[in-house]
């Protein structure tokens, strides 16, 4: 009988994609200790001080939670702990994550209201001012920063003060792809229940996701007489473990990953370290120089300049040559891209620059492997142009 063969599990490539991102070898070491127990007063400290640690990129004073769930689990408790079913919710809907938080609210029973654009434009505040006028009993707005479908960066700090004006609605943001890597302010712009991400912009290991709740979704929570249909969903559940066990050393209602909260410890020591100002005119420096040599090749990004995302490049491409694009970037260069996803899928390719991948050797990489798989494919792209255009754009030309 034939011996079964294991996968190559050293197989590693250079991940150029929106999510996951590349580790720092400081982040990695971090996570060689022998497994630690996920209770007592010596892991109390650690989580406390993760928490605290992960305030600063939310731009929060307010209660943060480290959940052991994937993003789209943390932004359904939003929606299931702060909008009853049978109530109208109002969501933003201009790619493939809004329609996504769509389908999670549908799910829940919720009255999904939705403000829709095309794919790579923006809901108009005044259109978002108008729809609360119409729909006075929403309970609650929500929308992504930064939409990794398209690449485009939706002004969520105007949204949050056109809520403020016109509606007592709460504001959910999920902040999974620019947390980290893009400025955000919980506490300022309004923004009541947020979705941040641990291996994305911030360079952690995926596995927890941290969120943002601010007091006043936190009275609504603990006033609301109906509950989820969910006791791991339920944030009142995780309230009074907070409260009760807390000062054990277990804040949670579950057991939760130790290596992946000391990853996101270090990972949040690394880029405030950096200065998080600083952390964000990188990423919106690399990523404008980026696009500039997307378009030195002859290819376009399916965001405006105007309203692009610093973590996330989309480049529209011809129907049909997004497979083997990747796949010849892949095969030869070892650099894994995004494929599109959404009204997208099939014609674009995704690419991430978050973290340490917001930095000149990779994306100059991931230049000379795009422009040489471009040519391999018939289409003129040269590679010397795009990285002029680049380098010009950095301030290097």
């Amino acid at each position: 009988m034939a011996e079964k063969q294991m996968p190559d599990v050293s197989w590693k490539p250079i991940i150029m994609a929106p999510g996951p991102a590349e580790v720092s070898p400081e982040t990695l070491a971090a996570v060689s200790m022998p497994p630690l127990p996920y209770f007592g007063r010596q892991w109390g400290r650690i989580y406390k001080e993760t928490v605290e640690l992960a305030k600063k990129p939310f731009g929060t004073r307010g209660d943060v939670i480290l959940v052991p769930t994937p993003g789209s689990a943390a932004l359904e408790m939003g929606i299931a702990n702060l909008v009853p079913p049978k109530e109208k919710m109002l969501v933003i809907v201009n790619g493939y994550c809004g329609e996504r938080i769509v389908e999670m609210g549908k799910h829940l029973q919720c009255e999904v209201i939705t403000l829709e654009a095309d794919y790579g434009e923006i809901v108009k505040p005044k259109e978002l001012e108008e729809a609360l006028k119409q729909y006075k009993d929403v309970k609650a707005v929500a929308v992504a920063h930064s939409d990794d479908s398209t690449g485009v960066r939706n002004p969520i700090k105007t949204y949050g003060k056109i809520i403020q004006e016109n509606s007592n609605a709460l504001f959910i943001v999920d902040a999974t792809s620019s947390y980290g890597g893009m400025e955000l302010s919980v506490d300022e712009w309004n923004i009541d229940y947020c979705v941040g991400h641990s291996g994305m912009a911030i360079s952690g290991l995926a596995g927890i996701t941290p969120i943002a709740i601010s007091p006043e979704a936190s009275r609504i929570i603990e006033e609301r007489a109906w509950s989820p249909r969910a006791w791991f969903l339920d944030l009142k559940v995780w309230r009074e473990y907070i409260d009760k066990m807390g000062v054990l050393g277990q804040p949670y209602p579950t057991e939760v990953p130790t290596h992946t909260i000391l990853a996101f410890r270090s990972a949040l020591k690394q880029a405030i370290n950096e200065d998080l100002d600083k952390r964000y005119e990188r990423h919106r420096l690399i990523a404008a120089a980026f696009r500039e040599s997307v378009r030195a090749m002859g290819l376009d990004c399916v965001a405006p300049e105007e309203y692009a995302s610093s973590t996330v490049t989309v480049i529209k491409l011809p129907e049909g040559m997004s497979r083997k694009l990747i796949q010849g970037v892949l095969e030869k260069f070892n650099i894994l891209l995004g494929r599109g996803v959404g009204k997208l899928e099939g014609k674009s390719i995704r690419v991430g620059h978050m973290g340490i991948t917001a930095s000149i050797h990779y994306v100059v990489y991931t230049i000379t492997a795009l422009a040489h798989t471009l040519r391999k494919l018939g289409f003129e792209a040269e590679e010397g142009v795009a990285l002029e255009a680049f380098y010009s754009a950095m301030g290097e030309g």
